[in-house]
């Protein structure tokens, strides 16, 4: 099957001003990402499926020409990727029918020239995994994972550089939110980690303005265009934020910030970050939505408590009650979290045994199933099954649909508080 190449040679100069890296990214595959950008929904895995299997160039290829799903089926199973992408899909034919109904309305090229314009005008540049300035943290997010990042900043894709830290919470934030904010991020500064959030009002904005008064690199997605500073409110903090760090989107410029697309950018904060902070949220609030996509990726979750008589506090009190945060006791409680809790400890820790302990060695971030963390224990599949029970029972794993996960360690305490 043909691969799509750029026969506009406006194309091939706009994309040369955009992408970052050297010579050696494919410009034709960043333009097809670019593309994708444009004609699909954030978190569409059904096309992050389609280009791992075969190339971004190529899918594009058979979007334009209509090439039709009995030769991507053929082509799919001569790469080996068709029983794969069947089993998660459903019928190939009906996936990719239901798929090209959705892209066909948006696949103009001239709305990409429109949208490759728009993003030289606001001096953009366009980051893809193929870069070597790509934030690999974001690879977790498996298919769903952007195609591309539209970015703009002083200092190109320096902010994703640096180990982070993600804060989020309420858009009607209180004093005492703001307050734990401003001293958890500038214990993080202190720390050298970035700030990741969403650059709403309210504890977002907290987060990005204490980072950019103690010179940190802070990031903050947008849920649109990357011309669509939003909520225009904070557009001049904003315009600091690209001076400081970066202004970050997976959507062609153009795009207007929906409800669904604000959901799917807190996939991107959640990832980003080594752990997520909810500092204030009601029970209705996205930031637990950020909360939620990062207990998926296996990310460390934690929560600000507050008073019981805060609606603004609510959805906090409610994580840290059913077990999901751990609780933020005081601001450096944050960092510790985001670098690996260092300096805490866990009394039960001491008394593992050997396959406990080893197994629990073998999680990182992303969930394991038991046959992967036997193979990276080095443990028989009985070892394994003993390990992860007692685990279990102590509260240092759970097993979820998607995996085995390590659990957050809430029982963990500072050394001058045991009794």
């Amino acid at each position: 099957m043909k691969r799509f190449h750029i026969s506009d040679g406006s194309f091939e100069k706009q994309m040369s001003l955009l992408i970052t890296s050297d010579e050696s990214e494919d410009i034709v595959d960043a333009f097809a990402r670019a593309t994708f950008s444009l004609i699909t929904e954030p978190g569409d895995r059904f096309s992050g499926a389609l280009i791992q299997a075969l190339s971004p160039a190529e899918i594009l290829e058979i979007e334009i020409k209509k090439v039709s799903s009995q030769a991507l089926s053929a082509r799919l199973r001569e790469v080996g990727a068709l029983d794969d992408i069947e089993s998660t899909f459903g019928n190939i034919h009906v996936a990719h029918a239901e798929a090209r109904q959705r892209w066909s309305a948006r696949l103009k090229l001239s709305d990409m020239a429109k949208a490759l314009d728009i993003a030289l005008r606001v001096k953009a540049k366009l980051l893809t995994c193929e870069s070597v300035d790509w934030p690999d943290s974001l690879d977790d997010l498996g298919l769903a994972k952007p195609h591309c990042l539209w970015l703009r900043s002083r200092h190109g894709a320096e902010s994703f550089k640096s180990p982070a830290i993600s804060l989020v919470g309420s858009r009607v934030s209180s004093s005492y939110g703001d307050w734990v904010t401003s001293e958890i991020v500038a214990d993080a500064s202190n720390r050298n980690l970035a700030i990741v959030s969403g650059g709403a009002y309210g504890i977002d904005a907290i987060a990005h303005r204490a980072a950019i008064a103690h010179q940190q690199s802070t990031v903050a997605f947008m849920a649109g265009g990357i011309d669509r500073m939003y909520p225009s409110g904070n557009t001049a903090l904003l315009d600091k934020v690209i001076e400081f760090g970066a202004v970050v989107a997976e959507q062609a410029p153009g795009a207007s910030p929906t409800k669904w697309r604000f959901l799917q950018r807190n996939r991107l904060i959640a990832a980003l970050g080594q752990a997520t902070v909810v500092v204030e949220a009601g029970l209705r609030s996205g930031a637990l939505n950020t909360i939620s996509h990062a207990i998926d990726l296996g990310r460390p979750v934690a929560a600000v408590p507050g008073p019981i008589t805060s609606q603004t506090s609510a959805g906090c009190n409610r994580l840290l009650s059913q077990g999901l945060a751990s609780a933020i006791c005081q601001p450096a409680d944050a960092a510790d979290l985001a670098l690996g809790r260092q300096g805490w400890f866990q009394p039960e820790l001491e008394s593992l045994g050997a396959f406990e302990t080893r197994a629990l060695d073998a999680f990182g971030r992303q969930a394991l199933s038991a046959q992967q963390i036997g193979a990276k224990a080095g443990l028989t599949t009985k070892e394994t099954a003993i390990a992860l029970g007692q685990l279990s029972l102590l509260g240092f794993v759970e097993q979820r649909d998607s995996g085995w996960v390590k659990l957050p360690l809430e029982r963990e305490q500072r050394p001058d508080s045991i009794g």
